[in-house]
Order: C-alpha cells, then structure tokens, then sequence
C-alpha cells in the first residue's frame, strides 16, 4: 500500500483534481486505480465510511454475514413497508467504507450468461456487450487453478481463456468445501438439470456446472487472500485494485475516511452543445461542508442507492421529486431512480451425519471460534470454508406448472398497450420474453453451509444446509429516491416486490422445487429435517403467506441510473455520461438496466474496468479536439440491434 493513499481533509480542500471519484467502493476503487497509472493524473477518492485496512473481519472468508447489521461497516437501509407483502419492511445491506459491498459479501467472482451482457448492448448502447465485457473483466482477476486432483474430484473444469491471471483481485475455487458439493450436483441432474458446459453462451439450465470460467451460476470462484492460499501477501484484495500512489484517500482518523458527499458542484456557463460542466463536489465531514474541485471529471461512483440520491441534491432527476426536497432544478431526468430488485428466500435443513460435512454452524461455539482463529493463521480449519453449489433453472424446467404461467405471463404482456408503461419498459420486456420464450434460466437455487433463515431459529450443536431460493429477473420495479431536505438521511427504497403477480408465482413455483430437491436422493439422503419453512407450510396459500413475510434482498439492486437513450428513460448515455452534463460519469451497478443471471460483483469489475478506459479516451478526444485533430470513437464501440416488442 502506498504511504499516502490516506490524507487529511485540510490537505484536498485548497487543491484542484483532474478526477474526483464519489465513493470508494468496487467500482470506484477500480475506477480509481486506472486512472492513476498515468503518474501525471491526480485522482481524488471521497468515502464516506471507514478505511477498514488491515481488518479481520473484512478479509477472513467463512465470516459470512458478520458485519451485516453493524454500522461501522455498512450503511443498513430498510425498505418502506411493502404493498405487495403484507407491509412487510426489508434489510437491505450495503457495504460501507474502502471496498464498499466487496467488504461485507460473499466473495462471490463468477461471470454472468452471455445472453444478460448482450442484452444491454440491445437496449441501445453499442459496445456493451459480452465480447467486449469480458475482455475487460480479465484485467481485474489473478485466476488460481485447482490441482488436477482437486479438478477431478469436484469436477472443476475451466477454460483459461477465460480467466485473468494477472489482475489485482485473487480468485480461485474454495480450498475448504462443504461435501455435499458433488450430490448437490448429482440431485439437481436426477431433477432434470444437468452440468451445463457452457452456460454462459447458452443460458441453459443447469446444475453445478463444471466451467467455472463460464457460468457464474454454478460452480463459481471466490475472492480469496494469501492466509486462504496458505501463502504470504497482502490480505486487502477487496480494496487492492483501487490503490496506487497517485490516488488520494481522506482520513481524519487511523480507522476511516467519513466524508460523505451530498451533491455535485456545476460551472455557471455551459460547453457549446448546450451541456452543463461539473467543476466538483460539496462534501460533509464532522458537520462541516467542504469543496472538492475537479478539472476533467467528477465520477460518482456511490452505488445503486447513494448515487441517484446525489443526484437528485445535485439537481438532477425527477422535477417532482426535486421539489420535494428543495434542490434547485438543473436537469430534468424523470427515470433517475428507478430500479430492479432480485429477490431471495431460504429454505433450512439440518443434516444427518454432521460429522461427515463441514458448515460454519460450530463457530457459533466460543470454544469451537477461538480454536478456529488460531487454524486459520496456519492456513487450516472452517474458515477457509466456501461454497459452490449453485443451480439455474427456467419456470418451466423446474415447475410442472411453468410452462402455463409463462404462456399466461406472455399473453398479458403482449395484449397490454406499451404506452401504459414508462418511457423503455417495452423494450425491457420484449428481452424478458425472449428470455422466457427460449427457456433461458432465470431462477437460481444456491446452497450454502450455515444457517441463514427464518422463522424458526437454528438448535445448538446442529450442522445445517441452507438452500436459498432466488429470483433472478423480476418483472415488477420499484424506485430509489431522496426521501427529505436532508441529503445524509437514508433515501426511500421501495422495491415494489411481487408487485408483478408472475414473480410471485415464480417465487412459490420455486420454493416447491427446493422442497422436492431435498426429498431426492442423493442430496435428500443426508438431510434430517426441514426447518423452514417448516411442517406447518403447506399448501399453495400457507407458502404465499411465509414468502411474503420473510422475502429478503439478495443486494444485486441494478438500474437507477440507467444507461439507456435518453426517451428510453436513460439516465447515462453509453459513455456512461449524465445526459445534459459533459463531464459527470456514472461507474457503478446503478447503469445496469435489465438485471443478469448472477451474482454482481464481477460484472462490477469489468464495468470499472472499461469505464476507466472511456474517461481517458474521452479527455484525450476533447484535448485532441480543442488542437483541431480528429478522432474517432473508442473502438470498443459498435452498432447494436433495436429492440422490438414482439
């Protein structure tokens, strides 16, 4: 780490910055680091949270969860009260501090289906497509490969061409498994799901698939430090691909950075196409408010659920909703804020013959704890524990009613006037019924070892597999937007779950195949009994009532800055530039406009990665433009396809 990524308040503020990037989480570490390997770029980076270097509790996997609910590490939004769920208020976690989400997730790396990536490009924005995201998604990844005879006995497969090996973030299979990976396998084969080689070019459902590389939905990799190698090195990879010496991080204390930006900072003139030009940030520490100056570019890198908040106190979004909140009006953006929500529940089971399986259930045990700490310095024991299992699936693949629900969802949709919805839903949709006409898989069952449900609470001593339940491409959407005056109060997250019946039925069809998974051998021949829902779920009513009671966040939320065209309800153009502005970017999960099959991280990586390339170019292109030289376009980008409701 370089001895000045963290400075004092006092030392930035009488300074001038070509970047300043607003958030230093995934995308904004990353974002960050590009930048600065040009030694004549100074890059500003303003956190709001804590530095959270050198913490434990951060880089040790098998923590599953731990710093959920804990504010020094996360911001711990709620929901309104949901319309569609009983008024039922959900936790959202959201990563707080250097590193963002990537300091308190999973540590989930897999790669999204091809089809997803291609999509996006299909909406409108030429160049974001598979081809071209997963050649900057290399960059970010340091591949470790199983042994050969690790790759036999879990049937880990993979194609290097795939896989980065010289990147900044250490991946590789979990070297701890739970034992139960290859039955998991073998039963969601016996359900008709077989290992798909290739999912990702296909979408095909599958059980756990053996190219890792390919699919991120089954057999995936994790982010992984030296201790979890049993090798030497620098355990901060959830931070390291954001730190260089020409970066500059605020601090006031040894332990954070605590400065949260509320809005963005516009000259009073505007470019000759008519475009506002950012000049910096106005940002609170200690209950003062501070001005950062930017020459090139301000990037607001603060997450789906921060960023259209800054937004809108930077005036930018909804009229109506900047009325509300008395920001003065610069930019109308009626879409900013609107956003998808995949949505996720947990089915618990205990285990017959505990000792055979490892899980993370025994930490609980002070004893058991505190003996595992001290394996873990020596590169053994529970906490180098992962999992692997995961399975995708169509409706009609895993659901003998499926195949007329999706009919039924078909029809509705394409008999509804496109004009009753907003500004690009239309489009949006007629992918999802592609998707749904092909029998690409859209729902996804993991399972993990610990116990992570409710109800009914886990018994002392017992081992546990939980199988969660998730929805990958929800059709009902929901909002994210300022909720007060107040620019450091929580916005208002409403995410309209089930508001969609067709995702309901999705979600009970779901919960009925993991149910019929864990009666099936092999996988059902090691299980003692189902916990949750429990016996008392029954019938088709009783498991409605139970999933609108406790459906959870799987904290994927994508989409409230959308990068669409701008009457498509775009928020950022494919240069991933605010519509109006010529010098705000968007790097963060918030652009993505229709969700992907998997987990968020990676893509996360892969997006920052390309985004640091188009603020370079553009800057070049403006310089080069400003001496009367011509140049063309970056050439990642390309023509795309129009998208027709069909």
């Amino acid at each position: 780490m370089a001895a000045n990524l963290l400075t004092s308040v006092h030392d930035i503020v009488d300074r001038e910055y070509d970047y300043i990037v607003v958030g230093g989480g995934t995308a904004g570490l990353v974002v960050a680091t590009r930048l600065s390997e040009d030694p004549n770029t100074s890059v500003l980076v303003l956190e709001a949270g804590r530095a959270n270097l050198n913490d434990d509790s951060i880089t040790m996997s098998g923590t599953f969860g731990k710093n959920f609910f804990q504010p020094d590490y996360e911001w711990g939004f709620m929901t309104a009260p949901q319309k569609h769920c009983n008024d039922t208020v959900s936790y959202w976690p959201r990563g707080k501090g250097l590193g963002g989400s990537s300091g308190i997730n999973f540590y989930v790396f897999t790669q999204p289906p091809a089809s997803d990536i291609d999509a996006i490009e299909k909406l409108g924005n030429p160049g974001w497509n598979w081809e071209t995201y997963i050649r900057y998604s290399r960059k970010s990844e340091r591949f470790t490969p199983p042994s050969a005879q690790e790759e036999a006995a879990e049937r880990l497969h993979f194609d290097p061409a795939h896989h980065g090996i010289n990147g900044p973030i250490s991946t590789c299979y979990p070297p701890l498994r739970s034992g139960w990976d290859t039955l998991y396998q073998d039963t969601l084969g016996n359900l008709g799901l077989p290992p798909a080689r290739d999912a990702v070019r296909s979408g095909a459902p599958c059980a756990l698939d053996p190219a890792a590389h390919l699919s991120g939905l089954p057999r995936h990799k994790v982010i992984v430090d030296g201790n979890l190698l049993g090798q030497s090195g620098d355990k901060q990879t959830f931070i390291r691909c954001g730190v260089l010496e020409s970066s500059k991080f605020t601090q006031e204390s040894p332990r954070g950075c605590f400065l949260a930006v509320t809005r963005v900072l516009f000259r009073d003139d505007k470019n000759a196409e008519g475009d506002v030009i950012a000049s910096g940030v106005e940002f609170v520490h200690e209950g003062k408010t501070y001005t950062g100056r930017a020459k090139r570019e301000v990037i607001l890198s603060a997450g789906t659920i921060k960023t259209p908040q800054i937004l809108e106190f930077s005036g930018v979004g909804n009229p109506e909703i900047l009325a509300k909140i008395g920001a003065l009006q610069g930019l109308p953006s009626p879409a900013s804020g609107k956003m998808y929500k995949n949505t996720s529940l947990q089915r618990w089971a205990s285990l017959k013959h505990p000792e055979n399986y490892n899980t993370l259930d025994p930490l609980s045990d002070e004893a058991i704890l505190k003996q595992q700490l001290q394996l873990y310095t020596e590169h053994k024991g529970l906490f180098r524990l992962s999992f692997l299992g995961i399975g995708t699936g169509s409706l009609a693949r895993l659901s003998p009613n499926g195949a007329a629900l999706a009919a039924s969802q078909a029809a509705r949709i394409r008999a509804t006037p496109a004009e009753t919805w907003r500004p690009g839903i239309a489009e949006q949709y007629a992918l999802q019924l592609d998707k749904l006409g092909a029998g690409t898989a859209s729902l996804e069952v993991v399972s993990m070892p610990t116990f992570l449900s409710r109800p009914n609470p886990p018994e002392p001593g017992k081992k546990y597999i939980t199988i969660v339940s998730i929805l990958n491409h929800p059709w009902s959407r929901g909002t994210i937007h300022a909720a007060s005056a107040d620019p450091l109060a929580p916005p208002a997250l409403d995410p309209h779950y089930y508001e969609d019946d067709f995702d309901l039925q999705n979600m009970v069809e779901l919960v009925k195949f993991v149910r019929k998974l864990g009666k099936t051998s092999p996988i059902g021949d090691i299980i003692a009994r189902e916990h949750n829902p429990g016996p008392e779920v029954q019938t088709d009513e009783e498991l409605v009532a139970w999933i609108k009671q406790h459906t959870n966040s799987i904290a994927h939320t994508s989409g409230t800055c959308s990068m669409l065209p701008r009457d498509k309800g775009g928020v950022v153009d494919p240069r991933l530039k605010v519509y109006g502005t010529q010098n705000l970017r968007v790097v963060d999960l918030s652009i993505l406009p229709l969700h992907i099959g998997a987990p968020t991280q990676t893509y996360v990586y892969g997006l920052a990665e390309q985004a640091a390339i188009l603020s370079k170019a553009l800057f070049e292109r403006r310089v080069d433009a400003h001496s009367r030289r011509v140049q063309t376009d970056p050439p990642i980008f390309k023509s795309s396809e129009p998208v027709t409701l069909r």
